[in-house]
Order: C-alpha cells, then structure tokens, then sequence
C-alpha cells in the first residue's frame, strides 16, 4: 500500500518509539533510562490497547517523575496530535522532544508532523466561532511571550530546564474565562471537538473528560462528536 510522506513520517515515529521502549536504546544513557522507564512501558502498553487517556496519564506522570524525558515528550505529542486533534499540547511536546534531542535520527519526520499540526489547527481556528478564534489568538501570544521570558531566564542562568512544562499550563489560567455556577449548553459546529470546547470555555484543551462525564448518553464516542448535539458543559 502507497503511504503519502506525512503518514510515512508518522509511522516511522511510532515505531521508532515501539523500538525505543522496547529494545533499550544503545545510543545515549537518557535513552536507555527512556526504555527502562515503567511508567512509558506502560504508556505504551496503553497505547496498544487504545486506551489513550491511560497512556496519557502515564506519559504525564513519567514527566513529572523526570521533565526531561524526551520520549515521554514525543509519545504525547503523537497522542494529542493523532488522537485527540489538540494541536496547542501536541506542537508544545514535539518541540521540547526536539528541543532535547536536537540530533534526533527522526528529527525530519518530527519536524513534518509540526508542520502538520499547525496546518490543522490553523484550519480548526478557521472552523471555530470568532469568540473561541479571539481566544486561542490570546492564548497563542501569551505561549510567545512566555517562551520569550523562559529563553531570557536560560541565557542569564535563573532558568533549570525542568521548569520548561510550565509554559505550557501558565496560559490556561490567564486566558481562562470566568465559569459559570449553572451548567450551559453548547451546540456542537462542525469541526470542534471536546478538546477545543474545552478550550472555549476553560481556557485548557485538558478539561474534555469533564464534558464527556457530562454527556456520556449524548456521545458514545469522544473522538468523534456529532454536529449538532447539545453539550451540557459543567
């Protein structure tokens, strides 16, 4: 079967990883620690169950473990990209994989699934209200500067590398629009998903379990909402 280069890329990636975890990496001591990991061991298994949010959850936690792990960083990365379609976190963790392996054997392939995901979250702000377009525009300023400051703090020293994954969570709370008591009611337009109403309303992609609690009669599948269904958003 033909593969176009960006499902090339994607499948060299996943299996670079599947190698990594697996195998044990003879290239670099960060690698093999990568492979010898229990909690990626276990994304990975996850993964392969297509249990997503399991393997996210480990992800997240072999991060906050160790907030250098680079394949922790790419796995998420793939996960929010190919999975969940929240282009914010998955361009975030491809770019500290590269940003801590600058001489990656798949920085190419890395590199082409950037471009993808900002091509697809450029046409999901094209699809979205122009409420939720203003937002993720603010949103996306404040990661600028904040990654502006963070680079100022390396260069003058005052800045460990484990406090990179901060850039990331700071926005959510400043662009985060005030909620309300009472639930409301959202009416899904074609190309959102549970991450971006999230977005919309928490000001964070990472609060869609929230409304898929909310709405589990309503969506049997939380990859996949219906146009027109009407969401209770807590």
């Amino acid at each position: 079967m033909n593969r176009n280069p960006l499902e090339t890329g994607i499948f060299a990636a996943l299996a670079a990883l599947c190698l990594a975890l697996a195998a044990g990496c003879d290239r670099a001591p960060d690698d093999r620690r990568d492979a010898r990991d229990r909690c990626l061991r276990r994304a990975q298994a996850a993964r392969a169950a297509e249990d997503v949010d399991g393997a996210i959850r480990w992800c997240e936690k072999a991060l906050r473990r160790r907030p250098d792990s680079a394949l922790a960083h790419r796995e998420l990365g793939l996960m929010y990209d190919h999975y969940r379609q929240e282009y914010v976190p998955a361009l975030y963790h491809y770019g500290r994989y590269l940003e801590l392996r600058p001489a990656a054997d798949d920085r190419a392939e890395v590199e082409q699934m950037i471009q993808h995901a900002r091509l697809s979250f450029a046409a999901q702000i094209e699809s979205a209200p122009e409420e939720l377009k203003r937002a993720l525009q603010l949103r996306d300023e404040r990661i600028r500067a904040l990654e502006s400051e963070l680079l100022a703090l390396r260069a003058a020293g005052g800045a460990p590398l484990a406090a990179a994954p901060a850039v990331a969570a700071a926005p959510a709370t400043a662009a985060a629009p005030a909620a309300s008591a009472a639930t409301r009611v959202h009416v899904v337009q074609p190309g959102e998903t549970l991450g971006t109403i999230s977005l919309r309303y928490y000001g964070t992609p990472a609060k869609w379990k929230t409304i898929y609690e909310a709405n589990r009669a309503r969506v049997p599948d939380p990859n996949n909402v219906g146009v027109g269904v009407r969401l209770d958003v807590p």
